[in-house]
């Protein structure tokens, strides 16, 4: 089955990516807001959802979802197998905890194709992508739809209907291939970047 797995759309991320990315916005943050609400839910519908994607949202346990979120029948929201405050919270050796991975993962039954997004790429959205790798399925990180969607809403070529959306190319040598060698790491970074 293929499926689509969110990471946390909680409140405080989603608040704070709107702030970011509204407070200079024409007709401030709650424009701002509105349409960064329509286009998120758009490009999950139109990416996923009409594509047989099924969509899973995973919370902190005991978590509300941001009402930014258009959760439809179907759509399953999934507890990640730990609070916010313990993830939040500096443990006496300085680090963080986080959800365990197969804990998620193993709440999506038959699971064989894995597009992942939410927050944050290079830490919960990686780790995640990382073990379904290690698991053996087919997977990518939509980084269109991580933190780096305030940004992406603001490029010119932007696309609510694929990912990716732009061209790294239009980037500049430097900064193209600074963008392809760390997405080299892991395979669920890379993507052929066909021509647009």
């Amino acid at each position: 089955m293929k499926e689509f797995v969110f990471l946390y759309p909680i409140p405080e991320y989603i608040d704070h990516e709107v702030k970011n990315h509204g407070w200079f916005e024409k007709g401030g943050t709650e424009v701002y807001r509105e349409k960064y609400k329509g286009t998120l839910n758009e490009c999950i519908n139109l990416q996923y959802r009409k594509k047989g994607f099924g969509i899973n949202y995973v919370i902190f346990d005991g978590h509300a979802i941001s009402d930014t979120v258009d959760v439809q029948p179907p759509d399953r929201i999934i507890e990640a197998g730990m609070d916010f405050e313990t993830h939040t919270t500096k443990q006496s050796n300085g680090e963080f905890l986080y959800p365990d991975p197969d804990h998620i993962l193993n709440q999506i039954s038959e699971i064989k194709t894995v597009r992942i997004a939410g927050f944050h790429l290079w830490d919960c959205v990686e780790r995640l992508a990382r073990r379904a790798h290690e698991r053996g399925l087919d997977v990518l990180v939509d980084e269109d739809l991580t933190e780096l969607f305030g940004g992406m809403l603001k490029q010119p070529g932007f696309t609510i209907d694929k990912f990716p959306s732009f061209d790294p190319r239009t980037l500049g040598d430097s900064l193209y291939q600074s963008f392809i060698t760390a997405r080299r790491e892991g395979p669920w970074l890379w993507q052929d970047y066909p021509e647009f």
